[in-house]
């Protein structure tokens, strides 16, 4: 199972005041990406940006996604961080043999990404993703 880092998500009340600061002062550029479930799911506007090597997508904060989705975990609250891997039924098998709980999200956001979250042991999220599915 191939693991890699891919990309940290800020949230924010303001997309673009948070999006022009992090582009400014780092030189970041855009990457394009096509979103689904917008009407169902999460609709916030999010700039996804890129220093070439490591993503920041910046995210508008919606306190209520965990309740709207029906899942404990909430990503778009206080943020995460990602992981991408090549093998996400795998990873499942590694959390549920540790007996970490994660949110299965599926496809919910992004075109392609079968994504899950989980907590680290401070409460931290932690996403991965398999592109593909």
């Amino acid at each position: 199972m191939k693991l890699t880092y891919h990309h940290m998500n800020i949230c924010t009340e303001n997309v673009k005041r948070s999006s022009e600061f992090y582009r400014s002062i780092f030189d970041l550029s855009s990457v394009d990406y096509a979103r689904v479930n917008t009407d169902e799911g999460y609709s916030g506007n999010v700039d996804f940006v890129t220093d070439g090597a490591v993503e920041f997508h910046i995210a508008r904060r919606d306190v209520d996604l965990g309740f709207k989705m029906k899942h404990a975990i909430n990503p778009l609250d206080r943020g995460h961080f990602c992981f991408r891997t090549d093998d996400i039924e795998g990873f499942k098998r590694r959390l549920e043999a540790r007996q970490i709980p994660y949110s299965d999200y599926g496809t919910w956001a992004m075109a392609g990404w079968y994504q899950i979250f989980f907590h680290d042991p401070d409460g931290n999220i932690i996403e991965v993703h398999q592109t593909g599915k």
